[in-house]
């Protein structure tokens, strides 16, 4: 992080990002999250830096040529499988094969970059394999868990 650099903690739908801000001062803003650089236009700033975490919904994005967006956990799904949204480690585990789950219920914990993500499921089903443990480095992609 350069010296006119700052990073805050921005809480989006529930989910905890860290952003690196290049300058608070520029039009649009340059943010970087995961790696991933956005242009922000602020519409409404504060005097003073908060320093708790603001629920706030997502900034519109400007994305250039070469950006990908994001991609969300149902795009990257594999067919009855959910897979990590990011690299990361396994910090917890909270199913295990043969139990049944409901949309929304939290499968297991992904630590990134220091933030905890809990992966929830996105439909309701049966927990075919749990392909992760406790302590185990994952990749992009990599699944984590099958539905039968």
């Amino acid at each position: 992080m350069s010296d006119s650099s700052q990073q805050v903690l921005v809480k989006v739908d529930g989910q905890e990002f860290i952003v690196e801000i290049k300058d608070l001062s520029a039009s649009p803003v340059i943010a970087v999250v995961d790696g991933e650089t956005y242009e922000v236009v602020l519409e409404e700033r504060t005097a003073q830096p908060r320093t708790e975490p603001v629920e706030t919904e997502a900034p519109p994005k400007v994305e250039s040529a070469t950006e990908k967006p994001a991609p969300k956990q149902e795009e990257i799904a594999v067919e009855g499988a959910i897979t990590a949204p990011m690299p990361g480690d396994i910090v917890e585990v909270n199913v295990q094969p043969g139990q049944k789950v409901l949309k929304g219920d939290a499968l297991c914990v992904l630590d990134a970059m220091k933030m905890k993500n809990i992966i929830y499921s996105p439909r309701e089903g049966t927990i075919a394999g749990v392909e992760v443990s406790v302590g185990q480095a994952v990749d992009y992609g990599a699944v984590l868990i099958t539905f039968e």
